[in-house]
């Protein structure tokens, strides 16, 4: 569950502000949860995962290229956000600029960024139709999502019964650990 929620924060949220144009493939909040592999290897940590789908060319660092790409941002957008987070001052992001940036970045700021991802009309709450359109957006899941199991998923995040994840709900989910 905290992978399919965590995936949610835009490129944008590296410099803090929010676009008005659709959002981005995700960068999660957390580093530590992962995807069990079908073919029995060692899961691979989602921060990594999220890395290679922004590494288009697969050289190990994310350009201002692949972020505008990856984004659909402006030229000077990606610049800028490549540059926030390019440590070494080559021009890149690499991996491990992407675990410092968000082991560095305020926890809370980038959970509500994530949130608002999903929350598509602003109103405070996730239903699960907004769930289910922003995991399609982020390229999380198909068109074979069910409507059912987003609502499944909302339900075993809704702790007060309401019929959509609250803030405090989606912050409380997000500092459990997946299972395992």
């Amino acid at each position: 569950m905290g992978l399919v929620v965590s995936a949610a924060a835009s490129c944008s949220d590296l410099l803090g502000r929010r676009r008005s144009t659709p959002p981005p493939p995700p960068i999660p909040a957390r580093t530590a949860s992962t995807q069990q592999p079908d073919d029995g290897t060692t899961p691979e940590p989602e921060l990594v995962r999220v890395f290679r789908r922004f590494d288009a060319d697969g050289d190990g660092r994310i350009s201002a290229a692949e972020m505008r790409e990856s984004c659909g941002c402006t030229a000077a957008e990606a610049e800028e956000m490549v540059a926030a987070a390019d440590r070494d001052g080559d021009g890149f992001i690499s991996l491990e600029e992407l675990v410092a940036l968000f082991e560095d970045g305020d926890r809370s700021d980038a959970l509500r960024a994530a949130f608002a991802e999903y929350d598509d009309d602003g109103d405070g709450g996730i239903t699960a139709e907004e769930l289910r359109r922003a995991l399609r957006r982020l390229g999380l899941c198909g068109e074979e999502m069910a409507a059912e199991r987003c609502a499944e998923i909302v339900v075993a995040v809704d702790r007060n019964g309401d019929g959509v994840i609250s803030f405090d709900e989606f912050k409380a989910m997000m500092a459990t650990e997946p299972a395992a």
